[in-house]
């Protein structure tokens, strides 16, 4: 567990990380309400400046209905309205109704409700005029503009396409809203207009109309919206250009970019939408009808405006939500596209911005994560709490500034979710390290003594026993220097992994670990149970521990921390093992001089550039071949020399430095005079091995067989 606790700093808040990437990319529907929260708090905040555009509702509201009556009006009526607009000027009529049914207020249709009229009335009434027909003359001869509403039903017949739409590159149609029917006007209404388009609106997930589709589709036809109709009808333009980029990844969808009509182009989202910008409500924007009808508005105040025609009564049921305003009329929203579209005034949200929140976010959770561990929790909160400020201050910049659209809501969460999780994981760990802590003192002596103390507590007593024991001693070359380099915490860590690595191998082989000095380790074998394989198994410990050090050290090195090798000694002898102190304190080690020679053969490692040094008394102990001599060391306070020997694994010690080397320290025991020269040679030949340098050196400097003398080292 604790091996993988490192890991889990970084596998569980990285988890996190893609869980918030990925809802990114995935956009579920919890999320996209949180973003498109925050866009409508833009709005509401810094709403589209007032309107230049010459747009106006002609709104068939309450006070209309009660002055002029009741809903529906006959056709007529609204044919008068058309009329007027037509004669004071208006450079295009928007007709945001729908009239698919003949009016029943028609004579034809009337008569035959009467029942027991007089033959006089019939006749008389039968010459007036059929209300559709006054209608559709009044469409016929005014710039009219007249809509249609798109269904999932039946297909119930296509509306007009008095235009045409070109499509350039990919198509469109896998990308747009899809329909199946349509419920248009009566077929002469239409057939005189100078445009229709579609009604449709399609609110985001929440309800709320925040973008309006500039293209629809029906069937395998491309229909323009209401809106972009009356922009092209009041252009003079003969049709669309649509353009459409190909997907860059086999099977994705391709992406609208643009709609050109009349020389306007009017970005759009991938689905062919705008962004509505919205402004506050000014009344200026909006006339009611019954004004229009009465002749209180005409001339200067409509001439050369586009005037869109529809209701605001409650009663009729065309309101809408928009972060503005949770009933705004459908009418409204219609003008309000375009007017955007005529002051080229819009609300973007381009490709490039999701890559770049993307990337945005990946580098806000990769820096919490790897500073999270340093800065601790307070830190990274601090630092959370900057990075979305950071993410909302840029993402409102860019809404006032540029008009763009940036999510500032996943960012949020990247740092709330990693944070979290690396809280929790810090919080975990914490718990472990305290339950560790209660069990620190049992890793203090070795399990095998623990386990004989349990078995036999009279052993808890001051005493001892002589002992043939294997000793083995390691230190970490310069771990001095590291430790006046690093940080307290960060050397606990580095020393803790290295110690918890280390001790492991010890224990995986028998040994009893007597001491731990620093960096450094004593360890014997044989003692306080019996090995009588003490000696081997101390040697297969030392190479353990030194392919165990070389990965640690190699590993922190690549981290810029400078780690030592760490050199071994390795002998045996008779030493005194036992319980040593008082009644209030005793310490269960070992006494002899046999600890002492381990002790320096640890450290004469480092004159002769070798990891591991053995003594011969160690290898008489047992069968193992894979060694080279290094010399009979004199060691300080001795009078005669000790074989030491360099311990080598198997492939180790077939390599053709070592052969050689064998072949040539012969010949330096034999004292042939030729030794010199062959060890030059194979230095020459091998320059990185230090025990080959060493001899070459010696011998260059008129040193002469196999005793060395380390007494004044």
């Amino acid at each position: 567990m604790r091996r993988l606790r490192p890991w889990l700093h970084l596998v569980v808040p990285f988890a996190a990380l893609a869980i918030a990437l990925g809802l990114h990319v995935r956009a579920p529907r919890f999320v996209e309400t949180l973003r498109f929260q925050v866009f409508d708090a833009y709005q509401r905040l810094s709403p589209r400046p007032p309107a230049t555009a010459p747009v106006v509702v002609i709104d068939v509201d309450d006070a209309s209905l009660r002055r002029i009556g009741q809903w529906p009006w006959p056709r007529t009526r609204i044919a008068e309205l058309l009329r007027k607009l037509h004669e004071a000027g208006a450079a295009a009529v928007g007709l945001d109704l729908i009239l698919a049914e003949p009016d029943r207020t028609s004579p034809e249709n009337a008569i035959p409700l009467w029942g027991e009229a007089t033959e006089r009335i019939r006749d008389a009434l039968g010459h007036l005029p059929e209300h559709d027909a006054v209608l559709a003359g009044a469409v016929r001869s005014a710039p009219v503009v007249t809509g249609f509403a798109l269904t999932r039903g039946p297909d119930a017949g296509r509306p007009p396409r008095p235009y045409t739409i070109t499509i350039a590159g990919a198509d469109p149609l896998p990308v747009l809203p899809a329909f199946t029917g349509a419920v248009a006007n009566l077929p002469h209404i239409d057939a005189g207009a100078r445009g229709t388009g579609g009604f449709n609106f399609l609110p985001s997930v929440d309800g709320v109309l925040r973008r309006v589709p500039l293209l629809l589709r029906l069937g395998d036809d491309v229909y323009p919206s209401f809106s972009l109709e009356m922009l092209r009808v009041l252009l003079g333009a003969e049709g669309y250009e649509v353009r459409v980029e190909e997907a860059g990844v086999e099977g994705a969808p391709p992406a609208v970019e643009e709609v050109a009509v009349g020389g306007l182009v009017i970005p759009a989202d991938e689905a062919g939408r705008v962004w509505l910008h919205h402004t506050r409500p000014e009344a200026r924007r909006s006339i009611p009808a019954w004004r229009v009808l009465t002749g209180e508005i005409a001339g200067e105040a409509l001439s050369g405006h586009v005037c869109v025609v529809g209701t605001s009564a409650a009663g009729l049921k065309d309101l809408r939500a928009t972060p503005l305003d949770l009933a705004a009329p459908g009418v409204a929203i219609h003008a309000a596209a375009l007017e955007q579209m005529l002051l080229g005034h819009f609300l973007e949200r381009p490709a490039w911005v999701e890559p770049v929140e993307l990337v945005y976010m990946l580098v806000l959770g990769v820096a919490l994560i790897l500073l999270l561990r340093k800065l601790k929790a307070l830190g990274c909160a601090s630092l959370g709490a900057v990075a979305v400020a950071v993410a909302a201050g840029l993402s409102w910049y860019a809404y006032t500034e540029h008009r763009l659209l940036i999510d500032p809501v996943l960012p949020s969460l990247v740092a709330l979710l990693v944070y979290m999780a690396g809280s929790l994981v810090n919080f975990a760990c914490t718990e472990a390290e305290r339950r560790w802590v209660r069990r620190a003192f049992g890793h203090y002596l070795a399990p095998a003594v623990v386990q004989q103390l349990m078995d036999d507590p009279d052993t808890l007593r001051v005493g001892g026993e002589r002992r043939d024991t294997t000793f083995l001693f390691t230190d970490i070359a310069g771990f001095t220097s590291v430790t006046e380099r690093l940080e307290p915490a960060v050397l606990v860590r580095l020393l803790n992994e290295y110690l918890d690595g280390t001790c492991r191998i010890v224990l995986q082989h028998g040994g009893t670990i007597d001491k731990v000095v620093g960096d450094a380790l004593h360890v014997m074998f044989n003692a306080p149970g019996d090995q009588p394989d003490h000696a081997e198994r101390a040697l297969r410990c030392a190479l353990a521990l030194d392919e165990f050090c070389r990965r640690y050290a190699a590993g922190q090195r690549t981290l810029g921390v400078d780690f030592g090798d760490t050199r071994i000694g390795v002998n045996t002898g008779e030493t005194v093992v036992g319980n040593f102190g008082g009644a209030a304190r005793f310490d269960y080690t070992a006494h002899g001089d046999a600890i002492n020679t381990a002790a320096r053969l640890e450290s004469v490692n480092k004159y002769f550039d070798t990891r591991i040094c053995v003594s011969e008394t160690t290898l008489q102990r047992c069968d193992w071949p894979h060694h080279r001599p290094i010399g009979r060391l004199v060691l300080k306070g001795k009078s005669e020399g000790l074989g030491a020997y360099e311990l080598l694994g198997p492939s180790r010690a077939r390599a053709p430095e070592v052969v050689e080397y064998k072949e040539a320290y012969r010949l330096l025991e034999a004292g042939d005079p030729s030794a010199g020269a062959v060890f030059a040679d194979l230095a020459e030949r091998h320059p990185g091995d230090g025990l080959i340098a060493f001899h070459a050196i010696r011998l260059r400097a008129g040193m002469t067989g196999v005793i060395i003398e380390m007494s004044g080292k």
